[in-house]
C-alpha cells in the first residue's frame, strides 16, 4: 500500500462528520484510481468509497431517493453523542461489490442522522476481531459468532436479525429419530449412531450437543458415535436409510406438519420428494433468532433504540433484507451461546451472511 493510501485510510477511520472525512475520501479514490486497489495484508478493511456523494454527507439520499433530494442534515444532539457509526461487514475489497451493501448505510445515515462509515473485512473472523477491539461499533454476525465474541468479552448486544425466508423470525435445532425404535428424548441418544451436519454447524450440531451436555449426556465423550454430514439433509437422509439412530438437523416448527413446517430439514427433504412421515421429532430447542446484527454495548443508548427503529422500518425491509428485521435480545441466542461456554476453546464462527440469514 502507497504511503499515501496508508495515511488516507486512518484518516477515513478517525475522522468525523467533516469536509476532514471527504478529503481523506477523495485522497484514497485518487490513489486507487492512480495505483489500484490497496494490498492490505493485515485484518483486511477498506472505507466506504461514495463515489456519487460530491458535495458533503448531507447531500446523498437514501436508496432509492430521488437524486436531486437532499438527505435531512446530520443531527448537532446525536454528532454529540457518535461523531460517526462505523460498520463492518464481510466483502472482498477486490471485488468492488459495494453496491449490495449501499443500502445498508444509506438508511443507517438517513435514519440516525449521523455519519455512517462501512468498512469491509475479508472474511467472518477479521470482523469477529474488529468489533472485539473496537475498530468498529456495529457488524451484521452469524449466531455463532456472536456467541462466541461474547463469551469473550461481554461487550456485545444483538438489536435487529432477519426474518427468514418464509417469514418466520424464530427456528429451532431439532433431533429426529425413527418412529418406534426406542429413542423417544434426548437423554436417549446416548451409545446411538449420530448423523450430525458439519462439525461446526450449529443448528444440526453444536446446540444439540450442547443441551445433551446440559442434562449429563457428554455426546463429546462418544465422538465416535457423531457421523458427519456435509449438511442436515444428508444427515437425516443416512438416518432414514438406516446408516444411523438419530439425526440432528433444524426446523421453523411452524406451519403444516405434514409438509416439513415452512422451512428447516424436513421441508427440504419434502421438496426432494422425500418421505419423512416415519421420523418423529424428540427434541427441540427453545427458538433461536437469525443472524444478529449487533453493537458494542458502549455504543450511547439513544442510537441503540434509534438502530433498532431504522432497521425494523419497512424502508430498511424492503431496501436491504426483502424478508426485513425483527427487533431481538441476548435471550433470543441462550441455545447458541450454551454451545460456546466460557471454558470452551477456539470453535468455528460460522458461516457468513452479511444482512440477512440464520446464520
Amino acid at each position: 500500500m502507497s504511503r499515501r493510501a496508508a495515511a488516507a485510510l486512518l484518516a477515513v477511520l478517525v475522522a468525523a462528520a467533516s469536509g476532514e472525512r471527504l478529503r481523506a475520501q477523495e485522497d484514497l479514490q485518487q490513489d486507487m484510481q492512480d495505483n489500484g486497489p490497496p494490498q492490505v495484508n493485515g485484518p483486511a478493511f477498506l472505507p466506504w468509497l461514495d463515489d456519487t456523494d460530491t458535495s458533503g454527507p448531507t447531500d446523498a439520499g437514501p436508496s432509492g431517493a430521488h437524486p436531486d433530494a437532499a438527505a435531512p442534515a446530520f443531527d448537532p444532539a446525536r454528532l454529540a453523542l457518535l461523531p460517526e457509526l462505523r460498520v463492518g461487514v464481510v466483502m472482498d475489497p477486490a471485488a468492488g461489490d459495494f453496491g449490495r451493501v449501499a443500502p445498508l448505510r444509506e438508511a443507517l445515515e438517513a435514519g440516525l442522522r449521523i455519519p455512517v462509515l462501512l468498512i469491509a473485512y475479508r472474511d467472518l473472523a477479521h470482523l469477529q476481531r474488529a468489533i472485539l477491539a473496537a475498530e468498529i461499533d456495529y457488524a451484521p454476525l452469524s449466531a455463532s459468532a456472536y456467541a462466541e465474541a461474547d463469551r469473550d468479552c461481554r461487550c456485545l448486544e444483538p438489536l435487529v436479525a432477519p426474518r427468514l425466508p418464509d417469514g418466520e423470525a424464530r427456528w429451532h435445532a431439532i433431533v429426529l429419530a425413527r418412529a418406534g425404535e426406542g429413542v423417544a428424548s434426548l437423554a436417549e441418544i446416548a451409545g446411538r449412531r449420530i448423523a450430525t451436519g458439519p462439525r461446526a454447524a450449529l443448528g444440526s450440531r453444536l446446540a444439540q450437543i450442547a443441551a445433551a451436555a446440559a442434562i449429563g449426556v457428554d455426546l463429546g465423550r462418544e465422538e465416535a458415535a457423531l457421523i458427519e454430514h456435509p449438511d442436515p439433509v444428508a444427515a437425516v437422509l443416512a438416518l432414514i436409510r438406516g446408516d444411523a439412530d438419530v439425526a440432528f438437523a433444524w426446523s421453523s416448527l411452524q406451519g403444516d406438519a405434514a409438509e416439513g413446517y415452512s422451512s428447516g430439514t424436513l421441508r427440504d427433504l419434502r421438496r426432494r420428494a422425500v418421505e419423512t412421515d416415519g421420523l418423529e421429532i424428540v427434541w427441540a430447542s427453545e427458538p433461536i433468532a437469525g443472524a444478529p446484527h449487533v453493537v458494542r454495548r458502549d455504543l450511547p443508548q439513544e442510537i441503540r433504540r434509534a438502530i433498532v427503529a431504522v432497521m425494523t422500518g419497512k424502508e430498511v425491509a424492503a431496501a436491504v433484507s426483502s424478508g426485513g428485521f425483527v427487533p431481538v435480545e441476548a435471550r433470543d441466542y441462550a441455545p447458541v451461546a450454551a454451545a460456546f461456554p466460557p471454558d470452551a476453546g477456539a470453535a468455528s464462527r460460522g458461516r457468513m451472511t452479511p444482512l440477512g440469514g440464520r446464520d
